[in-house]
C-alpha cells in the first residue's frame, strides 16, 4: 500500500477541521450588530468594516489549506553537498594502481574500460550541437557501468548520484545515453560474433573430449534464466508471475563451451515456457542457415526435440539405465550454459533484481534494453579477454530501433500465423510429427554411438 506523505496527513487534518468548523457555523450563524452599538463608532470606521470584513473560522482553515499546497516542500530544503572526488579517484588512482578495486566497482578491467570508451565515444549520442558541453564520455560510461554492476539499495538513483557527485536526474540521463550506445546495431554485431571455423573447431574438440566422437557436431548449447523484478508490474501484472513465485522476464542465452555468448532472446514475461522464449532466438528461426549439416545444439528437457536441437530424456524414459547415462553426459556438456548465465549475473549484478517499474509498454522496452546492455557488455568484455578486437568498430544505430524492429517482426509473424491458422493447422501437425520423429532418431543414434565408444574403452 502506498505510503501517506506528511503533506497528505496535514491536508486530511485541515479538511477535518474545516468540515467541523463549517458544521459549527451552520448551527450558530453570526448576528448582525445593533444600530445603537454602531452609533458610537465613527462613520469612517463603519465604512472600513464594510470593505474589510473579518474572516470566519472556516475561511481561515481554507486559507491555511491553500498555503499548504502553495509550498513545494513543507520544510525548507537546503542544498546537498556532493563531490565528484569518488568518481575521479576511481578513474585515476584506483584505475592505475588498484585494478582489482576498479573492477569490483565497474565490472571490467582498466584495459577493457579504455577499449570500451574508445569504442563508444564516437557514437552520435555523445555528440550534439548544444552550447552546454556534455559530461566526459568516460565519466558517463563509468556511472552507467556502476549502475549495471550493482543492485538493491546500492543501485538506487540517490546512492549513485551521491557517489558520483551529480544530480539525481543526471544519473538517469547518463545511463540512458550509454544504454543507447551499447544497444546500437553496430555494437551488437561487434560484441557478439558467430564462431569462425577455428573457434568452432575448438568447441567441437571440447565436446568430443567430454562425451564421444559422435557428439562432435553439438558445439553450442542453450539455456534460459529469469530476471526478477523488484515489484509487481502494473501492466498485466499476473503475466509476469513465474513458477518461482517471482515477477520476472525470461531471457534465453545461446553460448559455447568457453562461455562465449553467440545468440540471445529477451522480452517475454517470466511465465512463458523456455521452449516458447527459445523460438525468438536467431538460431531457432534460421538454424538451416546458421548450422551446417549434422550440427546441432544442446538443451535441457524443457526444450523441443529436433534434429538440430537435442535435449535430455524426460520421465518416464529417463528412468531407464541407459538413458540415465545418456542424460549424465548431456548434462556434463550443457552445464556450461548455466555457468555462462551465472557468469553474467555475477558480473552484472543488476540482473539479480531489476529496479525497473513496468507500468506500460515503454517500461517493458526500457527493461529489455537494460538486460540487452548487460549482455552486450558481457560479450564485449569476454571477447576482449579472448583477443577479439572491437576497438576499431563504430557504433551509430539507436538501440531502441532494434527492439522496435524485432517487436514489429514478431507482431507481423503472429498476425499472419493467426490469420492462416485454420488453413495450415493440419499441415503443421504433420510437419511437427515428422520433426519429432527425426529428433528421436537422432537422439537414439547419439546414444548408441556413446555406448559404443564407452564399451570400446
Amino acid at each position: 500500500m502506498p505510503r501517506t506523505t506528511e503533506r497528505q496527513k496535514a491536508a486530511e487534518t485541515l479538511l477535518d477541521v474545516y468540515l467541523a468548523t463549517l458544521l459549527a457555523e451552520s448551527h450558530d450563524p453570526p448576528t448582525s450588530s445593533d444600530s445603537s452599538d454602531s452609533g458610537s463608532e465613527s462613520s469612517s470606521s463603519e465604512s472600513s468594516d464594510e470593505s474589510l470584513p473579518g474572516l470566519s473560522a472556516s475561511d481561515t482553515v481554507l486559507t491555511a489549506l491553500q498555503g499548504l499546497y502553495m509550498q513545494h516542500y513543507l520544510t525548507d530544503h537546503g542544498p546537498i553537498k556532493k563531490t565528484s572526488a569518488n568518481l575521479q579517484l576511481l578513474l585515476t588512482d584506483w584505475k592505475a594502481n588498484h585494478p582489482e578495486i576498479f573492477r569490483s566497482h565497474l565490472g571490467v578491467t582498466p584495459a577493457c574500460f579504455d577499449l570500451l570508451v574508445e569504442a563508444l565515444q564516437v557514437d552520435p549520442i555523445f555528440h550534439n550541437q548544444a552550447h552546454i558541453e556534455q559530461m566526459a564520455v568516460q565519466d558517463q560510461i563509468a556511472i552507467a557501468l556502476y549502475c549495471f554492476r550493482h543492485y538493491g539499495n546500492a543501485a538506487t538513483t540517490v546512492k549513485v548520484a551521491l557517489w558520483a557527485g551529480i544530480g539525481y536526474g543526471t544519473v538517469c540521463l547518463v545511463t540512458n545515453c550509454v544504454m543507447k550506445a551499447v544497444c546500437s546495431e553496430q555494437f551488437h554485431q561487434s560484441a557478439l560474433h558467430w564462431l569462425d571455423d577455428d573457434r568452432k573447431e575448438k568447441a567441437k574438440v571440447w565436446v568430443e573430449e567430454h562425451s564421444c566422437p559422435a557428439w562432435w557436431d553439438g558445439w553450442c548449447m542453450v539455456d534460459g534464466t529469469l530476471i526478477p523484478l523488484h515489484a509487481c508490474p502494473g501492466f498485466y501484472g499476473n503475466t509476469w508471475f513465474d513458477q518461482k513465485s517471482n515477477y520476472s522476464l525470461n531471457v534465453q542465452v545461446v553460448s559455447t563451451p568457453d562461455l562465449q555468448i553467440i545468440d540471445y532472446a529477451v522480452g517475454l514475461p517470466g511465465s512463458q515456457h523456455d521452449a516458447t522464449a527459445f523460438s525468438d532466438t536467431h538460431i531457432a528461426k534460421d538454424h538451416n542457415i546458421l548450422l551446417d549439416n549434422e550440427e546441432f545444439l544442446w538443451g535441457d528437457s524443457a526444450y523441443p526435440l529436433h534434429i538440430w536441437c537435442q535435449a535430455s530424456y524426460k520421465k518416464p524414459e529417463k528412468d531407464i539405465p541407459e538413458n540415465k547415462t545418456h542424460n549424465y553426459y548431456v548434462s556434463n556438456i550443457h552445464i556450461h550454459s548455466e555457468h555462462c548465465i551465472g557468469f553474467i549475473k555475477g558480473c552484472w549484478s543488476s540482473l539479480r533484481g531489476l529496479q525497473v517499474n513496468i507500468n506500460n509498454e515503454d517500461h517493458i522496452k526500457y527493461a529489455v534494453l537494460w538486460i540487452i546492455s548487460c549482455i552486450h557488455l558481457h560479450a564485449f568484455t569476454t571477447g576482449q579477454e579472448t583477443g577479439i578486437n572491437t576497438s576499431t568498430d563504430t557504433f551509430y544505430q539507436n538501440g531502441i530501433k532494434i527492439i522496435e524492429k524485432e517487436a514489429q517482426r514478431y507482431a507481423d509473424w503472429y498476425a499472419e500465423r493467426e490469420a492462416n491458422a485454420g488453413h495450415i493447422e493440419a499441415e503443421r501437425e504433420v510437419s511437427r510429427d515428422i520433426e519429432l520423429l527425426e529428433g528421436k532418431i537422432k537422439k537414439e543414434e547419439l546414444k548408441k554411438s556413446l555406448f559404443e565408444f564407452l564399451y570400446s574403452q
